[in-house]
């Protein structure tokens, strides 16, 4: 089974490699988005976690509306689905949602902080022989 888990992890870290190196294109997007925002030359840092929290978000509302998913498919379909197939399903839309609330609750205390204590830069991109 390790070996199983080893080979798996390496494929991924391939096709993530090879995403990474490709031109921009709709793949590489859906791939990588989930990395969320990135700072806007002269974007404030109070803006940018407000984006953040707003990035956040939206993935639980994603997951509120996979629940709504799985609610329809168990009263329309349950005939056609096993219990394991719920069980799963709504155990990994769990852990999703709370990582989603949990990043979204830890966004706001940080922005929160960003706002009320400081400090509040503004963010400039250095060019390639400043750094």
């Amino acid at each position: 089974m390790t070996e199983k888990i080893a080979i798996f992890y390496l494929t991924v870290f391939i096709v993530l490699v090879t995403l990474r190196y490709m031109r921009p294109n709709i793949i590489t997007f859906v791939a990588f988005s989930w990395f969320g925002p990135f700072p806007e030359e002269g974007e404030t840092l109070s803006s940018f976690k407000a984006r953040r929290i707003r990035y956040a978000f939206s993935w639980f509302v994603q997951f509120l509306a996979y629940f709504a998913l799985l609610a329809i498919l168990g009263i329309y379909f349950n005939s056609y689905f096993s219990d394991a197939f719920f069980l799963v399903a709504s155990f990994a839309g769990t852990i999703g949602a709370g990582m989603a609330a949990l990043a979204c609750i830890g966004f706001s205390i940080s922005w929160l902080k960003t706002i009320v204590v400081g400090p509040n830069p503004k963010c400039e991109y250095l060019a390639e022989h400043e750094i």
